[in-house]
């Protein structure tokens, strides 16, 4: 996968995208790329290439729209939102998905099992280790940074037809 902006400024790795830390088989990808557009390193983590996806396409539909995104409105579990905050509310939720999904993985990876590879790794991104100091780690957080992340994902099925440049 290229390089994304807007996961970079979250501190995510472009070796960790949701399926490129998978190295073997390239043929097979490129086979598969061919044939479909897109090799199974889409589908194997498909929760987390969603996330990317709409988190990336939202910030940049964003930043580049031209039309008043506070001229419609959308109800959503009993409260109403303009197209922006809409917009808004899906960056925010599906970039905090994201952090924890990937910060969960790098804590696990980089504190718990390899503390040593964890040090350096800190020392070079900045933001791993704030996030990992600051973060709050429950199971409560967890469910909830979840649940807030599915129902972004029902929030951009009810807002898409008024996201067009």
């Amino acid at each position: 996968m290229r390089k994304n902006l807007y996961l970079s400024e979250l501190g995510i790795s472009r070796a960790i995208y949701a399926g490129n830390f998978v190295t073997e088989k390239k043929r097979y990808r490129m086979y598969q790329r061919y044939k479909y557009g897109f090799d199974y390193r889409d589908i194997f983590n498909i929760d987390a290439s969603f996330a990317e996806w709409l988190y990336s396409h939202m910030r940049m539909y964003r930043e580049n729209s031209i039309h008043d995104e506070e001229l419609h409105t959308v109800i959503f579990e009993g409260n109403e939102f303009s197209i922006g905050e809409a917009i808004d509310w899906i960056i925010q939720k599906t970039g905090e998905y994201l952090r924890y999904k990937y910060y969960l993985d790098t804590h696990f990876d980089y504190v718990t099992r390899h503390p040593f590879k964890g040090k350096m790794l800190c020392r070079l991104n900045p933001s791993i280790r704030e996030y990992l100091e600051d973060y709050d780690w429950s199971e409560e957080k967890e469910h909830e940074v979840e649940e807030d992340y599915i129902k972004a994902g029902r929030l951009f099925l009810e807002i898409m037809g008024y996201c067009w440049l």
